[in-house]
Parts: C-alpha cells; sequence; structure tokens
C-alpha cells in the first residue's frame, strides 16, 4: 500500500469539500429571517394594491383565487443574454401556508435591460399553486418594454396557462427574448420543520419560527409520522441523503486459530506456533445512501472500496512441527524436512496486502433538545477480498453526545464525543516459503482486533440545511486510532 495513498483520498476530499463551499449558499442568519420575512411581505401587500389600482378587476380574482405569488426580481441583459434574481412569497389559501421561495430567470435574446421588477401570479387552481411550489424549471417566451415607473403593468408569458404581471420598480427594459425561470423555496426562510443541523431536534432556536397563521407542514414522504412530531415542536433533517466517507485505520491484531499446511499436505490444526507484530492497516471510500425512517431512526446502506495491509510474524517451532508430522530425523537417511527444521525457530514475515469491496448496512438512532443531542450509529459490514479467500465482518457502535454551535450565516458547528466499539473478524488465507523453497506453507488463521473500544472525539459542519462535512477521530486508548472524513447531501 503506497504510503501517499491516505494524502492523495485527503486531496480529493479536500477539493470536494472546496467545491461544495463554492456551490452551496450560505446559511441566512437567524436574526436575519424575521425581518427579511416581513419585508417580502411588506413589499407583496404593496404590489397587490398597485396592480389593484392599475386593473381593479384584480380583487375579485385575487378573492377567488386558490393562492398567489408576489416577488420581486433585479438583474440586467446584455444584448445575448441576462440574469434576474429575487425572492418572493407563495400564499396558500386553502392550506393556509407561506412558502417563501426564490426566483432565477435566464433570458436568451436581443435586448437590454436593468433595474427592478415586482411580479404577480395567481392561481385559480390549487394543483397549478402546487406545481408552481414544485420549485420545476419553467420556460416560455416574452416581450417587455418599460422604462422606469411609467409604464403599466405588463403581462409575461413563462408557462403554459400561467401569466405573470410585471409591475417595473426601477430602470429600463427592451426585450424579445425567450427565457427559463427557476423557482425554489428558501428553507431559511420556510419554517417547513427542515432542522438546521443533521440531527432531530427540539427547542434548537425557537425564535426562527413563523407566526400562528402560517402553520408548519411537512412536505416530504419521509419518515413516518413526521408531521406528528413537527406539530410538537421538532425540527426534522431533509429525508434522504448521499454521502462520501473516507476511513483510515490502524490497530493491533489478535490471531488464532492457526491451520497449516506443509509442502502441498492437507491443513491442520497447528499449535506450536506463536505471533508477533500483528496488526492491520486499511484505507476504504465508501459511498453512502441514507433516508429517515421515523423520526429519530436513521437507515442507510454503503458500498466501499478498501485496500490495506496485515503484516506479521509467526513463529514455528521446527523440532515441534517434525513431532506433529511423525518426522524422525535420527535414522541414517533422515528426511529432507530435518534439514530445515530440526532444531529451529523459523520466522515466517507474512505481509497480507489485502483489497476488495465492502458492503454495509446500519441505523442511527439520534435526537437533540436545546442545542445538545445524543446519537447512536450501528453498523455492520462484511468484505470481499479480491483474488484471495479472505473474507470479514465488522460491527461498529459509537455511542457520542454533543452540542451544537450557530455560526450565523456559516450555518451550524456541532462538537462531540462519545466511544466506539469495534469488533472485525477477518479470516487470512495464504502461502509463505522459506527463500530456497524447500518448505512451503499454506496457512488459514482468524484476525480480529485487540482492543474492542476507544474514544471518540469529532465536529460536523452543517453548512446549511443541504450540505455538511464531518471529521472524526478515534483513538487516545487501546491499540485503535481512525480518522474518518466525510462529505454529504441531504434533499
Amino acid at each position: 500500500m503506497s504510503s501517499d495513498k491516505p494524502w492523495r483520498i485527503f486531496g480529493r476530499i479536500a477539493v470536494i469539500t472546496t467545491m461544495i463551499l463554492i456551490v452551496a449558499c450560505r446559511t441566512i442568519p437567524i436574526e436575519d429571517r424575521e425581518p427579511m420575512r416581513q419585508e417580502i411581505k411588506d413589499r407583496a401587500s404593496e404590489t397587490i394594491d398597485q396592480l389593484i389600482t392599475k386593473k381593479p378587476e384584480l380583487q375579485e380574482k385575487i378573492d377567488t383565487s386558490a393562492g398567489y405569488f408576489a416577488g420581486r426580481l433585479s438583474g440586467a441583459k446584455a444584448p445575448i443574454i441576462g440574469f434576474s434574481k429575487g425572492l418572493g412569497v407563495l400564499y396558500d389559501k386553502e392550506q393556509s401556508t407561506r412558502t417563501y421561495m426564490n426566483i432565477n430567470r435566464f433570458d436568451f435574446g436581443l435586448g437590454l435591460a436593468t433595474g427592478t421588477y415586482r411580479v404577480l401570479a395567481l392561481f385559480e387552481e390549487h394543483e397549478d399553486l402546487e406545481k408552481f411550489r414544485g420549485g420545476k424549471w419553467t420556460g416560455g417566451i416574452g416581450a417587455e418594454s418599460a422604462a422606469g415607473e411609467k409604464v403599466a403593468a405588463a403581462a409575461a408569458k413563462v408557462d403554459e396557462g400561467l401569466k405573470v404581471l410585471l409591475v417595473p420598480e426601477t430602470g429600463a427594459a427592451f426585450l424579445a427574448t425567450a427565457r427559463i425561470v427557476k423557482l425554489t423555496v428558501n428553507e431559511d426562510l420556510t419554517d417547513t420543520g427542515v432542522s438546521e443541523v443533521s440531527i432531530p431536534n427540539r427547542g434548537f432556536d425557537r425564535t426562527d419560527r413563523q407566526e400562528e397563521d402560517a402553520p408548519r407542514k411537512w412536505e416530504h414522504k419521509l419518515p413516518f409520522f413526521a408531521q406528528n412530531v413537527i406539530d410538537k415542536g421538532f425540527d426534522l433533517p431533509l429525508p434522504y441523503g448521499i454521502g462520501l466517507t473516507f476511513a483510515r485505520v490502524e490497530q493491533d491484531q489478535v490471531l488464532d486459530n492457526l491451520e497449516v499446511g506443509i509442502n502441498g499436505n492437507a491443513k491442520e490444526p497447528f499449535r506450536f506456533v506463536s505471533f508477533e507484530n500483528a496488526k492491520s492497516e486499511s484505507d476504504s471510500l465508501q459511498v453512502k445512501l441514507d433516508a429517515w425512517l421515523f423520526p429519530f431512526m436513521n437507515v442507510y446502506a454503503t458500498l466501499g472500496k478498501i485496500d490495506g495491509q496485515a503484516p506479521l510474524d509467526v513463529l514455528l517451532d521446527g523440532n515441534d512441527m517434525l513431532d506433529h508430522l511423525g518426522i524422525n530425523c535420527s535414522g541414517p537417511f533422515p528426511n529432507p524436512l530435518c534439514a530445515a527444521l530440526q532444531d529451529q525457530i523459523i520466522t515466517l514475515p507474512i505481509e497480507v496486502d489485502f483489497s476488495g469491496i465492502s458492503y454495509g448496512v446500519g441505523t442511527v438512532l439520534a435526537g437533540g433538545y436545546n442545542n445538545w443531542f445524543i446519537a447512536v450509529p450501528i453498523n455492520f459490514t462484511y468484505a470481499d477480498m479480491e483474488d484471495t479467500d479472505t473474507e470479514g465482518i465488522a460491527i461498529t457502535v459509537t455511542p457520542r453526545i454533543g452540542r451544537n454551535f450557530n455560526l450565523n450565516k456559516w450555518g451550524n458547528l456541532s462538537l462531540y464525543g462519545g466511544g466506539n466499539y469495534l469488533d472485525t473478524e477477518l479470516t487470512v488465507t495464504g502461502q509463505v516459503s522459506t527463500p530456497d523453497g524447500s518448505l512451503v506453507i499454506d496457512y488459514t488463521m482468524e484476525q480480529k482486533n485487540k482492543d474492542n473500544w476507544n474514544l471518540v472525539t469529532g465536529a460536523n459542519w452543517d453548512i446549511n440545511k443541504r450540505w455538511s462535512v464531518a471529521a472524526e477521530y478515534n483513538g487516545y486508548i487501546g491499540s485503535r486510532e481512525a480518522i474518518i472524513i466525510s462529505v454529504g447531501t441531504r434533499f
């Protein structure tokens, strides 16, 4: 195993993390959310008042609608391409909810534009409103001509059956373009019960609740019973996740049940042996898929690649081996093995290189209250090594307790500590021989980790509600040391 391989993997993880930091949006600080909500609601009311003043017949349409969306866009367009972005609020009159949404609009075609627009969309059917809230890409063709606030509202078709009213606020526009619009729920401003951190919790920054006239509605199929616990004041992570985990583990090993076959003979149990310097080193890279099945129970599956070494020295007593084989070396024509074994302590330096595929399943039981949390991951992993009969099973249980710290616009940092229980059983099969080739030994043995328990400290950085990065160190007591780094996203 190349000594620089872990650093190459660390480098890849660092590149992935850097890309996440570039792509992922920073979270809106909690103390800024309610003022932003109020500003968006005030602007929505102003937009409606302006439009009703220009088009009084809109009042009846608003009153009879299933809901409406009001927002504000700002941006610019060069002769060929343009981009606008903004925020708005979607009022669902049937369910009495408010959903704050991001708007990103791309224009392609002739024209020049700069400034800000107010936007209003009305929904006659609740099905159309739900489609709009789904955040899909929409497209269409539009033409606009506006200058400052002198031009009345204009209608722009952005999707089949949906017309959006635009009210120019500042700037000017002369456009004839094809456009696409991307709508996404702003998960910082919309209180749907999605947690700020990766752990189900209650009481975490409760100042960020929306008013009672905008009840929280869990919009995902999992976990089961989510709405029940949301109604009781709990927040839950987004239900599904995918992540990448790198782990480097070094530990001492205990060897047992050695079976030996000499020069092609069948392997038999052999007790006249001792072991020294038995240890293992492994690097693994795993893809993890998970889902919150119940509000405080996550289940997951992993698939990964594992590479490692298990070096050890096997000390064989030559005289005991001869007795075990029933060879008498006192006759006139001694067995050729007598010269190799009689009165000898034979050291067999075994260097087991293993590489294979690992499969894992597990669960995490977790919950938090007032920034404190408890989590208990339980994991079962099976490793199937390539080109050898070597295979193994590992059971891991890692109870931990920690605390969350809010970093304002940089998300949330969780620090934790606890214990790590690891029980591995690896069956190792191989062959070694003396330099002259007179003695060839086939062997099979069982390999287990020497120390089951060690201590754990770690940190998890929730950049926002979707992206997170974690690092963990296992060690401090016993012979095992491990470094684990992971990146993941939730949806």
